[in-house]
C-alpha cells in the first residue's frame, strides 16, 4: 500500500510499505479522507521528536475493509470514523470512565502507525459508522469536532451565557459554534481579522475582538462590564492564558484547551481573587456518536471550514503550504483514493 511517511524535519514521502496485519479485536480500515492538524505541523517542522519512518495522521475517516473474528461493532463496508487514542482498558483512569486519562495510552499517528495511508489497523471499540449524508473530508473532521464538544459538555447550562472563545483557529470555530447552538452569546478573539471575519459571516460569533489591534478590556467592557461568565483558551500561550484569567467575571469559569509547548507563568491572583474555576480539557472521551449526530443533523458546519483539499501523491506539497497559514487556510484534508 501507499503511505506518507515522516523521514525527519520538513520531509515527507510518498512511498510503498507493507499492508498494516490485524488483530481479533481490530478493523483494517480503506482511509479516504485525513485532516491535518497543529499537532501533525508541529511535527513536520520538527517540532516533537518521532522515529524516522513514522506515519503520523489522526483525524480519518473511511470504509471498513476487514474485521477480526471478534468484531461485532461494524460490517465490512461500512463507512466509519475512528478515535485516536488507544487506552489499555484496565488503569484507574480507564475503569472510572475518564479513557483520555488513560496512563498507558498510545495516540495514533504519534506513538503507533497514523492515518495518512491507505489502510490502519484500529481496535473496533474506537471505530463508529457515520451516515452517507456526511462526506468522507467532513467525517475527518469528526475528530477535532469530538474534543471541542468534550470541553463544551463540561459547562453545563449555556444558554444566555455570555462566553469568549480565545483562539479562532479550527477547534475554536468548533468551539464557537457548538456554544451558539446551545444559546450561548460568542465573542471571538484573534489575532488574524480574517479568522474573525468568517466566524462572524457564518454567524457562529456575535462579537470579535482583534487582539492586536484593538484593546480586549475595552471591548469586554461593552459587551459585559462584569467579565465573561465563561472563557475557552484553545491557543497555548502564556499571553493567551492570561488574558483568559483577565476576561474572565468574578467566579467565572474558565477552559484551557490550548496545548503549551513550554512552561507558562499566570498572575495566580487573578484566579484567586475572583475564585474562578479552572478546568483543563484533554483531548476527548465519549463525544464521537455525538458529535457524529450534530453534523447529521446540521447543527455544527464541518464543510465551511475544509479550504485547502490535496490527493494523497500530493500531500508532501500539502505540508510545505498548510505550514504557512497563507490564502485564507483554516482546514486542510488529504484524500486517498
Amino acid at each position: 500500500m501507499k503511505a506518507l511517511i515522516f523521514q525527519g524535519k520538513e520531509k515527507i514521502i510518498y512511498a510503498d510499505i507493507p499492508k498494516p496485519v490485524i488483530g481479533p479485536d481490530d478493523v483494517l480500515m480503506q482511509i479516504k479522507s485525513v485532516g491535518i492538524c497543529g499537532t501533525d505541523l508541529h511535527i513536520y517542522r520538527g517540532g516533537m521528536k518521532m522515529p524516522k519512518n513514522a506515519i503520523i495522521g489522526h483525524e480519518f475517516s473511511g470504509i471498513v475493509a476487514k474485521i477480526g473474528k471478534n468484531v461485532r461493532n461494524v460490517t465490512v463496508g461500512q463507512r466509519v470514523v475512528g478515535e485516536h487514542v488507544v487506552t489499555c482498558g484496565k488503569c484507574s483512569y480507564c475503569k472510572m470512565g475518564r479513557p483520555n486519562l488513560c496512563t498507558r495510552a498510545q495516540v495514533i499517528g504519534l506513538h503507533r502507525a497514523g492515518a495518512l495511508a491507505q489502510y490502519l489497523s484500529i481496535p473496533a471499540s474506537l471505530v463508529y459508522p457515520f451516515p452517507k449524508s456526511i462526506s468522507f473530508d467532513e467525517a475527518a473532521l469528526i475528530e477535532p469536532l469530538s474534543i471541542a464538544l468534550y470541553a463544551v459538555k463540561e459547562s453545563g447550562f449555556l444558554l444566555d451565557k455570555r462566553v469568549a472563545v480565545v483562539g479562532q483557529g479550527p477547534i475554536g470555530l468548533l468551539v464557537d459554534q457548538i456554544l451558539t447552538s446551545a444559546g450561548a452569546f460568542v465573542t471571538g478573539i484573534d489575532i488574524r481579522s480574517t479568522a474573525l471575519s468568517f466566524a462572524k459571516s457564518h454567524g457562529w460569533i456575535k462579537h470579535a475582538i482583534n487582539s492586536k489591534t484593538e484593546s480586549v478590556e475595552k471591548r469586554m467592557k461593552e459587551i459585559r462590564i462584569e467579565g465573561f461568565d465563561l472563557v475557552y483558551e484553545v491557543v497555548g500561550t502564556e499571553a493567551t492564558a492570561e488574558m483568559s484569567f483577565q476576561i474572565a467575571r468574578r467566579a467565572g469559569r474558565v477552559f484551557l484547551l490550548g496545548v503549551f509547548s513550554s512552561p507558562t507563568k499566570i498572575t495566580m491572583m487573578n484566579i484567586i481573587k475572583k475564585e474562578l474555576g479552572v478546568f483543563g480539557s484533554w483531548t476527548c472521551a465519549h463525544t464521537f456518536p455525538d458529535a457524529i449526530d450534530l453534523v447529521a443533523r446540521e447543527k455544527v458546519d464541518l464543510k465551511s471550514l475544509i479550504t485547502h483539499t490535496y490527493t494523497a501523491a500530493d500531500a508532501p506539497q500539502a505540508f510545505v503550504e498548510a505550514s504557512s497559514y497563507a490564502d485564507k487556510r483554516i482546514k486542510t484534508v488529504i484524500r486517498f483514493d
